[in-house]
């Protein structure tokens, strides 16, 4: 079934740029999609004052009503514009945002919003704001179709999922009062201008995403409800997103292209098995809308458009559209957009089928998230954070818990699934190298480097893991066996020698000033040095029992 809503979502510095906007409309027409979303946390920051509060006509005394006055004229007149792009090609714009959002300027006029040195969310003033300047911004901008709202991560200015203020009225307001008031005052502003408003449950954990789904399930049923098609973010395995479930309101499902949790397209990874059932869960759930993420707000100069997760959109694209195609013919489309021979497509489809085991063999553990956003993981500590606190499976599947306790078999299995993802990745990029086909030198050309680079990533994944998984075993706190024995021990010395040769040969990558940055986010060597840093210290303290 056709979605009603096919949305191509720029959530970075790509919506400021005329180049982009236009690129991105261009790749919306030639896929279908029928809306481009403009994701910015503070967006209604940037192009309102908002003039209920602050004059923007003010005479300027020692400084101007709102610091930056020119750049909000900036804005206004950019939005307008990229309006009228979207028009002129029948693609209709959704604001999507994070509450709450103010200027610092309102802190200053209204001081009592301060506690202890932070902003209370709990304030009945807020509720005031964000309506006044909902109105003010759908009043400004006829053509925006409506916003996307989000007040249930820790993204917001201020948002109770912060935790930050401790403030009695904050202790005293349920979680679901404090989302519901959100809702309802975004609500009023767009009932009065006509415009839809959608509500993100993107939350955390549980504690957060409870109380805002009942939030929701109060709102008026013209509220759509959007979901990411997992829990929390978009990790390849993880459970489908609980609150992806048929109801009397519309919903929508956000499904990533760009590849924040797998290789940001740098590194390939076609994630077809992820798709095709995040898509099929979706029509089981009456899903009516897909917003197809294409860049992640935490990088520059970065986005599936023009790479190979452009091939991921042109499947999400197809299935929104409510036509699965395969492989074969999402890189035939692919190569045709840039005028490459669709006689390689089969070829190309092929590999790439590969790269998702391949992927989730490299950054995962068992299922659990290994990697730091695609990057090796910051330190040995924060990888296991990671795995058991920030990005925890075992939070959205609760049959997990207790998966991360070590024992000998345990280390082994976890170390082969590594070493089997490292052996998939050189036999393939082996592969890349000699095939002999249809494809132009240069795209040719681009995809052995990329499958060379993407064998030298996984690897660098299995030394990390290996000391990560040493050092923990080390700690009687996380295993149930008696740990490792001297022979283990000497394994554990010469896994630190070799994740800190590894990260030596990494080095000129990082220092190569014609490397992308990303490049050098992604196989960082210093995040491999901290880890083997830390891995010694656990080597030395065990030794020294």
């Amino acid at each position: 079934m056709r979605f009603d809503m096919r949305g191509l979502e720029l959530h970075g510095r790509h919506i400021w740029s005329r180049e982009a906007i236009l690129q991105a409309l261009e790749v919306a027409c030639r896929n279908r999609l029928d809306t481009l979303v403009l994701h910015e946390t503070d967006l209604l920051q940037m192009v309102t004052y908002p003039r209920s509060y602050l004059d923007p006509h003010g005479l300027w005394r020692n400084a101007p009503t709102r610091r930056g006055e020119n750049a909000i004229e900036n804005n206004r007149v950019w939005l307008d514009h990229v309006c009228r792009l979207a028009k002129k090609r029948g693609i209709r714009i959704l604001a999507e945002i994070k509450e709450i959002g103010f200027p610092d300027e309102i802190l200053e006029l209204h001081p009592e919003l301060l506690k202890q040195g932070v902003v209370c969310p709990s304030e009945p003033f807020w509720t005031e704001f964000i309506e006044r300047r909902a109105d003010e911004f759908l009043a400004d901008f006829p053509l925006v179709a409506g916003i996307i709202a989000s007040a249930g991560s820790t993204e917001g200015r201020a948002a109770r999922a912060q935790g930050k203020c401790r403030c009695r009225l904050c202790e005293e307001t349920p979680l679901e009062d404090w989302y519901f008031g959100i809702i309802a005052a975004l609500y009023r502003a767009c009932a009065r201008h006509g415009r839809l408003l959608a509500v993100r449950e993107f939350a955390y954990k549980p504690a957060d995403h409870a109380p805002l789904l009942a939030a929701v399930a109060r709102a008026p049923t013209e509220v759509i409800l959007c979901c990411k098609a997992t829990p929390h973010d978009f990790y390849l395995g993880f459970p489908h997103n609980p609150a992806l479930v048929a109801q009397e309101r519309r919903l929508w499902m956000e499904y990533d292209t760009m590849g924040q949790f797998w290789g940001w397209g740098l590194q390939p990874c076609l994630p077809l098995g992820d798709l095709r059932s995040r898509f099929a869960h979706a029509a089981e759930a009456g899903v009516s809308g897909a917003l197809l993420r294409v860049e992640w707000e935490r990088i520059n100069d970065l986005w599936s458009l023009g790479g190979l997760n452009e091939i991921v959109l042109i499947l999400a694209a197809a299935e929104a559209n409510g036509e699965t195609v395969d492989g074969t013919e999402a890189c035939r489309r692919w190569l045709a957009a840039y005028g490459w021979p669709a006689a390689a497509a089969a070829w190309l489809a092929s590999v790439l089928a590969e790269t998702e085991a391949i992927v989730r063999g490299a950054l995962y553990m068992d299922g659990f998230v290994f990697a730091d956003n695609s990057m090796y993981p910051r330190s040995l500590r924060r990888a296991w954070w990671g795995m058991e606190v920030r990005d925890a499976l075992h939070t959205w599947a609760p049959e997990r818990a207790g998966a991360l306790v070590l024992d000998r078999d345990r280390v082994v299995a976890l170390l082969e699934e590594k070493n089997n993802a490292m052996r998939a990745a050189k036999v393939l990029a082996e592969r890349v190298e000699a095939w002999d086909g249809a494809l132009p030198k240069a795209p040719h050309a681009m995809l052995r480097t990329t499958f060379r680079r993407m064998a030298v990533w996984v690897e660098g994944f299995r030394l990390a893991a290996e000391v990560c998984l040493f050092a923990r075993w080390c700690d009687p706190a996380h295993r149930s066996d008696g740990g490792p024995g001297t022979a283990d021990l000497a394994r554990f010395a010469d896994a630190l020698a070799a994740l800190e040769a590894f990260a030596e040969r990494l080095r000129p990558l990082c220092e190569d000033a014609e490397v992308r940055h990303q490049l050098v986010m992604l196989m960082d060597h210093r995040r491999l040095a901290d880890i083997a840093r830390e891995g010694r210290a656990a080597l030395a303290a065990t030794a020294g029992e």
